[in-house]
């Protein structure tokens, strides 16, 4: 097994290897750490889009449902077509 701090040992181990080993930098302060939010972001993103398109797929598969109802309802040769909104009386 080779450690990351045994630089000869890597060197002879073969093809170049990255250390895991977590550094910190004493120039950085806290707020120029970089937390590696980026893919989480481009997740939340992608998600948002996926949200967007499942209710627009479904706003557009009622409207075309409704709209063939309707063109059903003519070509049956009916006049009268619209859909009525009957009151509720309790």
């Amino acid at each position: 097994m080779v450690l990351c701090g045994d630089t000869e040992a890597l060197a002879e181990a073969g093809p170049a290897r990255q250390c895991a080993a977590m550094t910190h930098d004493a120039d950085q302060g806290p707020d120029q750490h970089d937390d590696g939010g980026g893919p989480r972001r481009a997740a939340l993103i992608g998600l948002l889009i996926c949200a967007v398109l499942v209710v627009a797929a479904y706003y557009l598969v009622n409207s075309l449902r409704d709209e063939g109802n309707r063109e059903d309802c003519l070509m049956s040769g009916r006049t009268n077509c619209a859909p009525l909104d009957i009151p509720t009386h309790k």
